[in-house]
């Protein structure tokens, strides 16, 4: 400290807040927008020198500890952040100060800049904290929108702690040799059933083909997918070397996908829940059902999951060229399945090595619509030379099945290997964990099928009906994200749920889907201003927007092996972009680029003049489907397939549904603002109504490794579509 009577004395008094203009702590994102100086756009990138190093003259003292506040000289304040690309540190000038004006800034944080108090407060201000966010930002900022199948580019993440993942593979591995498969052997039941019986679980109420209209903008194909037949994906653009995807027709409307865990295999597969209904039962009108099927559990009736298989080349990559096949059928007699979620781990590193020709995806979860939740162990023989593909495999009992008493169950993910988390209509969270003893009934019970497993955690943490379940897992497992009919989101601490726990701000609309993003260490989900929100757990009450969209978000997914989000809408849209720009740095603009836009058309009469539209729609050939050549063959004799036929062809398209999928969008810069949009006198955008069939119903990522740029969009016209939109 100088000494007394100089001119940089400090007075107590200047460090005396004024009244009524005390820093708010919620205004973080705001203040660090005005604390950061517009710069050539390099200051905004931040070096871990800035914090890891002890050497800045910004770093804490710890021998200044307990020393009064007025007795500390402040240090020189700087115009961006310290050690950062493109920073300059500017001195102060020293002026004389007026002891009649009282100062307001106390603390120094504000001479070190919003940007590094922005990391701090998301993500922590130890080193433990904030070394996986500059790791995170080093590896993935440059990754625009799609990922990139260069070497390295797909990795865990790096809040993972260095060992977690091999030590719980280790775990489960060990419980599942040694106690896991015996009990499931135990207590399930399966046998296998021939293609005829197998097809009586498959009936849906969809047509038995729909109208695709795929291909270059500029010069489109109609092709003819019959219920349970696919199209390649480089077909319609003159087989594109660089296109590795599918188009698969599954007749109804795709509820769930999820990939199997398989690190190791060259194939992949792909559990579907497809709608269906009771054949035999009452069905009752659009909107006029007397009994809410939300909360109403259905009886059992024939049902099924269909797992689709997909082979890859030696580097990872969809193999274009061989075509999937349905590998197998687990057809069950509980109703319809609403939602699947594969184990996080498998109990091997490939289901595809096997010696005794049993192929072993492990442990999936589901939700029936009588009202239960059951984990089955999913196998079945690979099929002889000569034989069908396709294995039906009848699951009569489950070794694990849980119900709850006057609720359903409405939602589920995996906590970790083992655990199993259940959101239900009532509000009710409940969570099993299969190593645990109790879960399984023994040898020596009587009727092993009125065993009930009890939860070692059931709690009503929602005043209502849970929507969507998510938790924080890998790196973050104790963290449960839940969204509730009543417009708010709940984040809980499974260590101490009552006393840790935080609400969202309240949204007028349901949150119909939500996802951990790992790479930003937050939850995803959408609001009703049609953007894509993200609450982190250090600050869950705060939303940070990173994606805008033109309608409804209907569905999410995120990976575990790079930052990539795909995001589907109620309009068809299926949009990807990297969110770790917009999260780390406010003023940054993130991409954003539409992987492909799915439209669906109801039947009606196309007006005479419209026919002359249809003179430049080509007709595909393709095996396995019908094409439009076919169809105008079996309804047009003696005619040939050029502009003579094309008002047939007209007439016959109009008669039938249509589907037309657009791609080869450009990557952009998202606007969060509103722009030039017009907007009604609340500011808000117009309500916009679509077909209901062109919604995205469910997306996923592959979680494996090798296969993490392989991702899937089911649509509610019972499309599928699977593509590796790697670049």
């Amino acid at each position: 400290m100088e000494e007394e009577g100089s001119e940089n004395v400090r007075d107590p008094d200047e460090f005396v807040p004024v009244d009524g203009d005390e820093d708010d702590a919620d205004e973080f994102i705001e203040g660090t927008e005005e604390a950061e100086e517009e710069d050539d756009g390099t200051a905004n990138v931040l070096r871990e020198a800035s914090i890891m190093t002890a050497a800045s003259d910004h770093e804490i003292d710890t021998s200044i500890l307990g020393t009064p506040v007025h007795q500390l000289q402040p240090a020189p304040r700087r115009t961006s952040t310290p050690n950062a690309t493109g920073s300059r540190s500017i001195p102060k000038a020293n002026k004389t100060v007026d002891k009649n004006r009282p100062r307001q800034r106390i603390v120094e944080e504000w001479g070190l800049g919003g940007q590094e108090n922005r990391l701090k407060t998301l993500f922590g201000p130890t080193h433990d904290d904030l070394w996986p966010v500059f790791r995170t930002r080093d590896k993935w900022l440059f990754q625009g929108t799609l990922p990139s199948r260069s070497a390295g580019s797909l990795a865990p993440s790096f809040f993972l702690s260095q060992g977690a993942k091999e030590r719980e593979t280790k775990s489960l591995r060990d419980w599942y040799t040694f106690a896991g498969r015996e009990a499931f052997a135990r207590g399930q039941e399966t046998r296998e059933l021939n293609e005829d019986e197998g097809k009586t679980y498959m009936v849906v109420n969809g047509p038995d083909s729909l109208n695709l209209l795929m291909g270059d903008i500029k010069n489109q194909r109609v092709y003819t997918l019959k219920r349970g037949s696919y199209l390649s994906a480089s077909e319609p653009f003159g087989s594109h070397p660089r296109r590795r995807g599918w188009t698969l027709n599954l007749g109804s409307r795709i509820k769930d996908a999820q990939w199997a865990t398989n690190e190791q295999g060259s194939t992949q597969y792909l559990a579907v829940a497809v709608e269906q209904d009771d054949p035999t039962g009452y069905r009752c009108k659009h909107m006029e059902n007397p009994i809410a099927p939300a909360f109403t559990a259905t009886k059992p009736f024939p049902a099924s999951i269909q797992v689709w298989a997909f082979d890859s080349t030696e580097n990872g990559d969809l193999d274009p060229v061989k075509e999937p096949r349905l590998e197998q059928v687990i057809c069950t007699a509980w109703g319809a399945p609403r939602s699947v979620r594969w184990w996080p781990i498998g109990a091997e590193d490939s289901a595809d090595q096997i010696g005794d020709g049993i192929v072993r995806l492990g442990l999936l979860a589901s939700i029936w619509s009588d009202g239960k939740v059951r984990v089955l162990e999913v196998s079945h023989r690979k099929p002889e030379a000569g034989s069908p593909q396709t294995r039906y495999v009848y699951y009569s009992n489950a070794a694990f099945e849980v119900g709850f008493h006057d609720t359903l169950p409405t939602c589920l993910c995996w906590l970790s290997a083992t655990s199993i988390a259940v959101g239900t209509a009532s509000g009710i969270l409940a969570i099993w964990t299969l190593s645990r003893p109790g879960m399984f009934p023994s040898p020596d019970i009587v009727n092993p099928r009125g065993f009930s497993p009890q939860p070692w955690f059931f709690q009503e943490i929602g005043n209502t009906y849970i929507v969507t379940l998510a938790s924080g897992y890998p790196s973050r497992p104790q963290f449960v994200s839940i969204t509730v009919a009543d417009g708010f989101a709940r984040l809980i601490d499974l260590r101490s749920p009552l006393a840790d726990s935080c609400f969202s701000p309240r949204g007028r609309m349901f949150t119909s889907t939500q996802a951990w993003h790992e790479h930003t260490q937050s939850f995803i989900m959408p609001d009703e201003y049609c953007m894509l929100r993200h609450n982190t757990t250090r600050r869950y009450y705060q939303s940070i927007y990173t994606f805008r969209t033109n309608s409804a978000i209907f569905a999410c997914a995120t990976s575990l092996v790079h930052p990539g989000v795909l995001i589907g809408t109620v309009d068809g849209s299926v949009g990807t972009t990297n969110p770790i720009c917009k999260v780390l740095n406010s003023k940054d603009m993130p991409w954003e680029q539409i992987w492909f836009k799915h439209e669906w058309r109801q039947v009606r009469t196309i007006k005479a003049d419209a026919t002359q539209n249809l003179q430049s729609i080509n007709t595909g050939n393709i095996h396995g489907i019908v094409t439009t050549s076919e169809l105008m063959s079996n309804s047009v004799s003696g005619t040939s397939h050029g502009l003579d036929s094309q008002p047939d062809l007209a007439s016959l398209l109009s008669s039938q549904p249509l589907v037309r999928i657009t791609e080869g969008y450009k990557a952009r810069k998202i606007m969060l603002g509103h722009g030039t949009e017009k907007l009604n006198h609340d500011g808000a955008k117009f309500i916009s109504v679509f077909e209901q069939n062109s919604a995205v119903t469910n997306l996923a990522w592959n979680q494996n490794m090798k296969f993490g740029t392989w991702a899937v969009a089911g649509m509610h016209s019972g499309l599928l579509r699977v593509e590796d939109i790697g670049v």
